[in-house]
């Protein structure tokens, strides 16, 4: 995804590569090696709102703002076609099972299986409205949802209950974290409206670094110790380390000499097919998960990552070509 001044495709990258990592604890030595899944769908949600604020904003300024319908119809042609493909995918392998209109809905409309899909539809609304407000509505926006989120926290048993943790069914619990990943994408949208420049520099480096530090602490220690009470200390520093995260990989000075080099085309693959990897990984992996295989780690690592980027790559392939006949359908008739 590259906007016309910030491109931010090696943050893409990151919350790609961050959010498989996260998937692969059945595949790697070590199950403490595959984390880094909470600041990969920080990173994929402030991204969504920052660009989703450009995109408004610019359409507003050339003098034609889009409906409200018009809007949801670019949204849900962008990320339907391929959630449909996975979804059937997953439908043929007995991932998820059909036995009315309500379980059919609920599997290819809403809320999927895939909880960020839920997640990013039901934010849709309220930021096609907030996205465009001077930078200090959406910080009041922002602040407001401590509210919801000081409530909720409050209801929660934080001795047993994980806040990132991956609970599917449908729950209030289990979709806490929304209140959180919507702040998050109302950052992205206030650091767009803000029009900030990413700068690389000794202070953005010493932010992020100290920001991860002061994560892998709190990870490492606050359950350990039966501190499940300060979870909220985990999200909270998701905030300063996706702003790090922006001021260090977006900045042209990382990302002028890397587009030189040949790791960059890899960068562009994984960032374009964020939606895909995010979706095919959510069945291959699971599904993988169930089999038995007498393989080494290194073995049962390619198993898992090779097939997933094939199938991303040909999931795009085909979602683009049912989202463009799908536009084509909404077109006006021209004499």
């Amino acid at each position: 995804m590259t906007h016309r001044d910030t491109d931010t495709t090696l943050m893409l990258c990151l919350a790609t590569v961050l959010i498989t990592l996260s998937h692969l604890d059945a595949f790697v030595p070590d199950p403490r090696i595959a984390t880094g899944g909470a600041i990969g769908n920080s990173l994929f949600f402030f991204l969504s709102g920052f660009g989703l604020a450009k995109s408004l904003n610019a359409e507003a300024a050339g003098g034609a703002p889009p409906s409200l319908s018009t809007y949801l119809r670019k949204r849900v042609v962008r990320l339907y076609p391929a959630v449909l493909i996975v979804a059937c995918a997953m439908l043929a392998a007995g991932m998820v099972h059909v036995g009315g209109i309500a379980e059919l809905a609920a599997v290819f409309v809403w809320p999927t299986p895939f909880w960020f899909i839920s997640a990013v539809m039901v934010f849709y609304v309220p930021v096609f409205y907030l996205a465009r407000l001077r930078p200090a509505g959406i910080a009041t926006a922002m602040a407001l949802l401590l509210v919801p989120y000081a409530f909720f926290y409050s209801q929660l048993d934080l001795s047993t209950f994980v806040v990132e943790g991956r609970g599917n069914d449908f729950t209030w619990a289990n979709h806490f974290k929304w209140i959180n990943y919507f702040g998050l994408t109302l950052m992205g949208c206030l650091v767009a409206r803000l029009g900030l420049t990413p700068r690389l520099g000794p202070a953005a480096i010493a932010w992020l670094l100290s920001g991860l530090l002061l994560f892998l602490v709190a990870k490492l220690t606050l359950l350990r110790l039966g501190l499940g009470h300060l979870q909220f200390v985990f999200q909270a520093l998701l905030y300063p380390i996706v702003y790090g995260c922006f001021h260090v990989f977006a900045s042209e000075a990382l990302l002028k000499p890397l587009r030189s080099t040949p790791l960059f085309p890899v960068v562009a693959l994984l960032g374009g097919l964020t939606l895909e990897i995010y979706l095919t990984q959510t069945a291959w992996i699971r599904w993988l998960e169930a089999q038995s295989y007498p393989y080494g780690p290194l073995a049962l690592l390619l198993l898992a990552l090779v097939p997933l980027l094939v199938f991303s790559v040909l999931t795009r392939w085909v979602s683009q070509r049912m989202g463009s006949g799908v536009s084509r359908l909404f077109q006006p008739a021209t004499a």
